[in-house]
């Protein structure tokens, strides 16, 4: 059964209301991975906003790596904003990007986002350690 059917209108106005509030913090007032401005998407359980060119690698990568949704249209489940509440754009690139070498080149921006998310996913699925460069 799809879960979003069980979002009431008021759960789902009042989610609105918080991603909203969310949206305005410093630090979510920026794509996460190419940096424009006024994200308007979100992967939900990578914790991050995300602009509309990103979203579409993001959906690109699968959902096995990133599920998006749109941060001002779709329905949301409680747990997925608890989540992104609880990480947002700089907590989720702290960690994202913490095996990235520094000042990673973001030019080839698909190339950036694949680095920063496949790479540390596929780590943890198969308990590859990670190390530092």
């Amino acid at each position: 059964m799809n879960e979003k059917a069980n979002v009431s209108k008021e759960l789902n106005a009042k989610h609105r209301k918080i991603l909203e509030g969310l949206l305005k913090l410093p630090e979510n007032r920026e794509c996460a991975d190419c940096k424009s401005k006024a994200p308007r998407w979100a992967s939900v359980n990578l914790g991050i906003f995300i602009c509309m060119q990103c979203s579409g690698i993001h959906r690109s990568l699968g959902v096995h790596i990133s599920k998006v949704r749109s941060a001002t249209l779709d329905t949301w489940l409680p747990e997925q904003v608890a989540f992104i509440q609880s990480m947002g754009n700089e907590k989720a690139n702290s960690y994202w990007e913490a095996e990235l070498p520094p000042k990673y080149d973001r030019v080839g921006i698909e190339n950036f986002i694949r680095a920063k998310y496949e790479l540390l996913i596929l780590k943890h699925r198969y308990h590859v350690p990670l190390t530092h460069a």
